[in-house]
């Protein structure tokens, strides 16, 4: 296994390039001390790497190199050059002897005998003297221009701006704040300039040079190392590399600090990532995706399936095939100060990752999961244009950077508790027409009693009907108690204690845990062994109760005997037959007035309440959603329109409608035209009720006709649940996005925009704002290049230090352009990928492998640009 522990990315380094030893003439041993006192005083600031740049002298150079040899402080050797329009500080790489600085200044005509003489001027401009110390391989900075004698106080101007504009002066030393204005304003738009700030070793306090200057005036230069290679590459992209105010104090946003994968074809792999911009490079089939797949399957935030079904089996699929079951993924994140690790283990079915937090030298495994500590931006292949196409899709670009966590818990527990209201409605429902049903014999069956009543004692026929009465209400009395239960929940499960010496409070916990399921336990027994008694006792009452009623019907028998007439025994089985279900139907009606009605009515106040609560917690997800659309549009402004119209998705609610009509002969316009018209909250109200005044006018093309078409259909097949289940469903919201073509002036839809203009569009909402890492797999596939360049590449520059990215990439408008402080080249055999190199731009063995990735090599890139130098040269 190959372990990159190194952080060879490019990083801001606090550096003071001008200072002075005791080499100078105008610099008292007594003021500096010893060389090892310089370095250590550098040490003690903060600082990272310092340039020696005494006045026309190398003197100290090898001195100073020496007693840093075993420090982490840098030192450049230097000079400092007089000439006559102003000082130029020359710096060269570390190392670089002091013999070779000092064959420059003879060529430059300052000899032997005048090394270190402060009113000694070389024998060319400032502009030579630059051009001689970048063909001796050193760097040249123009010195304080702005102090007494410096570059800007010189009396021609037209030749100040010459040399600001001097190819080979690198930079611009300056030491009041405005000076940056002046010389921006002098050079216009020929050059963006190199503006820093050193020390010159020179206290105020004292009036002269100083150890006790050294790093009170410092710039951070941006590299992988602040030797002179970093040091020239930072001059050369000054918006990105140079920084006079600390950069490092700002609040650090959260990051992936490393991926590690167990096995597979990236099996051994271990990436430290910048917390900046990274760039993953190699051919087809290294294991770039991979390597963006594996962080997303770790941090449990891969593809929508829902959404993208096609792309996240593909993801899948490749996943399963190059990791191989078993495999582990862990991902290290920094987040708000704290680190934390994601484990993930590929298996089937797919497992859950595992969370931990270090806590001094341990991880500690937490009860969260990966999205609420560290949410990620990403888009796989392809997942890009799907955004595009998709407006309910699309909705994710907005929801990324926003708390929905309470609102959906809102909207899931109101949906829940409807779900469950429908189950009791539906219930109800039928309980209320059945009992009205049974109800409704009362009145013909009471005529009846009263018909056969005449031929009998009434006595006899009161007597006969409490009997039946009595009898059915034991039988109904039966029938409750074989359908009740007692529905205790099992006791919960006590956690074991995670901290040495929390064990004994967790072990009260235990013992009161275990009293709550022998009370349960018992309260279980208990109740059966009162439910059987009272079984049992009701066995006996029945049994008694019928002796008495068979004695009554041997009484009853033996009057109709005395009566002589044969007629009689029928007409009294008709009697006691009348009697029975009145008993029943006037049992139903009570029970329908008593219980029935009002539980119905209570569940439907109850539903109309949930419903207010459901509509609320989608209303409040909206106007959050519209709320983070205003500050997108902010920040995509003259770009990308974005809006989230009052108009929802209604495909889910018309596929609902098209499983109820079944049978109904509606026509599908008829259907399109409820599902755009009339919302699911009113059409289910209505139907339900069988009120279809509810709905108000109808839209045109619906009719009251085809409004009880749909009841009756329902109602003959008792589609009530899935009538309640359509009230319900999500209206989701959508995203419109508009663009802004280059060539025009007018926002464009984006389901009018070409293949890559949609991709752009999505991009250029993705990079808007946020702090969350970025992870996209080959953004270039579906730009136009020059677009790259205008939409991407200046936008990850200005935004560069808030967030964290991660490409993988062979656009070198993202790597050479954006100027990626990683690079992380890949290469791979038949079976296997491996990270080639790592490390920033400046250095030669990843430049190198860069331009082989990019441009296919020197020699084609040569090509192209001999074939372009037209173009560039006009």
């Amino acid at each position: 296994m190959t372990e990159h522990v190194d952080e060879s990315w490019a990083r801001f380094w606090a550096v003071d390039l001008h200072v002075h030893t005791p080499g100078s003439q105008d610099a008292d041993d007594a003021h500096y001390g010893t060389p090892e006192d310089v370095v250590q005083a550098a040490l003690d600031q903060g600082l990272a790497a310092i340039a020696v740049t005494d006045h026309n002298t190398a003197a100290w150079c090898d001195r100073m190199s020496d007693a840093a040899r075993d420090t982490p402080l840098v030192v450049l050797p230097g000079v400092e050059l007089s000439t006559r329009e102003g000082h130029l500080l020359g710096i060269w790489e570390e190392g670089t002897p002091a013999q070779q600085i000092e064959d420059v200044l003879l060529k430059l005509g300052i000899s032997r005998g005048d090394f270190g003489a402060t009113n000694v001027t070389a024998a060319y401009g400032m502009g030579e003297c630059a051009t001689q110390i970048e063909a001796a391989n050193g760097l040249a900075i123009a010195a304080h221009i702005d102090k007494e004698r410096g570059l800007l106080r010189q009396q021609v101007q037209t030749y100040v701006n010459e040399l600001l504009a001097h190819p080979h002066i690198a930079g611009f030393e300056y030491v009041r704040a405005e000076t940056v204005a002046t010389v921006e304003a002098k050079l216009g738009d020929s050059r963006t300039p190199a503006m820093v700030r050193h020390s010159d070793t020179f206290s105020a306090e004292l009036g002269h040079h100083a150890l006790s200057g050294i790093g009170l005036r410092r710039t951070w230069y941006k590299a992988a190392r602040p030797d002179l290679l970093g040091v020239r590459y930072a001059l050369e992209d000054p918006g990105l590399r140079i920084r006079t105010v600390d950069p490092t104090a700002s609040e650090a946003h959260p990051t992936i600090e490393r991926v590690e994968i167990t096995a597979g074809f990236l099996g051994g792999t271990i990436i430290d990532l910048s917390p900046d911009l990274n760039c993953l490079l190699g051919g087809t089939g290294a294991g770039k995706s991979l390597v963006l797949e594996s962080i997303r399957f770790a941090v449990d935030q891969q593809v929508d399936a829902a959404a993208f079904a096609a792309i996240r089996e593909e993801v899948d699929l490749r996943l399963s095939l190059a990791l191989g079951v078993g495999t582990t993924v862990h991902v290290t994140a920094s987040v708000g100060g704290e680190t934390y690790r994601f484990s993930r283990r590929l298996t089937a079915p797919p497992s859950a990752p595992e969370v931990a937090q270090r806590l001094g030298d341990e991880w500690v495994a937490i009860e969260r999961g990966p999205a609420l500590i560290l949410p990620v931006a990403a888009f796989s292949q392809g997942e890009i244009l799907e955004y595009s196409r998709q407006p309910v899709g699309r909705v994710g670009l907005v929801d990324a950077h926003i708390d929905l966590v309470e609102i959906d818990s809102r909207i899931e527990a109101a949906e829940a508790a409807l779900a469950a209201n429908a189950t009791d409605l539906v219930e109800s429902r039928k309980r209320y027409e059945d009992l009205g049903k049974k109800s409704s014999t009362a009145p013909t069956l009471t005529t009846r009693e009263s018909e056969l009543s005449g031929f009998f004692d009434q006595d006899l026929v009161n007597e006969q009907r409490e009997w039946s009465s009595e009898r059915s209400d034991l039988s109904a009395f039966r029938t409750e108690i074989d359908g009740w239960s007692l529905q205790l929940p099992d006791p919960p499960v006590v956690p074991a204690a995670r901290i040495d010496g929390h064990e004994a409070a967790f072990q009260r916990l235990t013992q009161k845990q275990a009293a709550f399921e022998t009370t349960i336990t018992r309260a279980r027994s208990d109740t059966a062994s009162a439910r059987r008694a009272l079984l049992d006792e009701l066995i006996a009452v029945r049994q008694e109760l019928d002796g008495s009623y068979a004695a009554f019907e041997n009484t009853l028998q033996e009057r109709l005997a005395q009566s002589g007439q044969s007629t009689m025994a029928s007409l009294l089985a008709e009697l006691q037959a009348v009697q029975a279900a009145l008993t029943l139907a006037n049992s139903a009606a009570k029970d329908l007035s008593d219980s029935a009605a009002p539980e119905l009515t209570r569940l439907l106040v109850e539903r109309e309440g949930l419903l207010t609560q459901l509509k609320g917690a989608r209303d409040d997800r909206r106007d959050l959603r519209r709320r983070r659309v205003k500050v997108l549009n902010k920040e995509t402004a003259g770009i990308v329109k974005l809006d989230v119209p009052n108009g929802s998705d209604r495909t889910e609610y018309r596929a609902r409608l098209e499983e109820i009509k079944v049978g109904s002969h509606l026509q599908g316009p008829v259907l399109d035209t409820i599902s755009e018209k009339i919302h699911p909250y009113s059409l289910a109200r209505a139907i339900w009720s069988g009120d279809h005044s509810l709905l108000g006018p109808l839209p045109d093309g619906v009719n009251a006709t085809d409004i009880a078409r749909l009841q009756t259909n329902i109602a003959d097949k008792a589609l009530w649940s899935e009538l309640l289940a359509m009230q319900i469903v999500d209206l989701p919201d959508k995203l419109d996005v508009k663009f802004k073509k280059p060539e025009g002036d007018d926002y464009v839809p984006i389901e009018h925009l070409s293949h890559g203009q949609k991709c752009t569009a999505v991009l250029v909402i993705l990079l808007a704002d946020g702090d969350t890492p970025v992870l996209v797999d080959q953004p270039e596939d579906a730009l136009h290049a020059p677009w790259i360049e205008d939409y991407l590449v200046d936008r990850l520059r200005d935004l560069r230090g808030t967030r964290q990215y991660l490409f993988a990439t062979r656009s070198a408008g993202l790597v050479v352009s954006a100027d990626a402080e990683q690079l992380v080249t890949m290469k791979a055999t038949a079976t296997r990928g491996e990270v080639e190199a790592r490390g920033s731009l400046e250095r030669h063995d990843v430049n190198t492998l860069a331009l082989h990735h990019l441009e296919g090599g020197k020699v084609p890139f040569d090509r192209r640009a001999r074939k372009l130098r037209a173009s560039i040269n006009a």
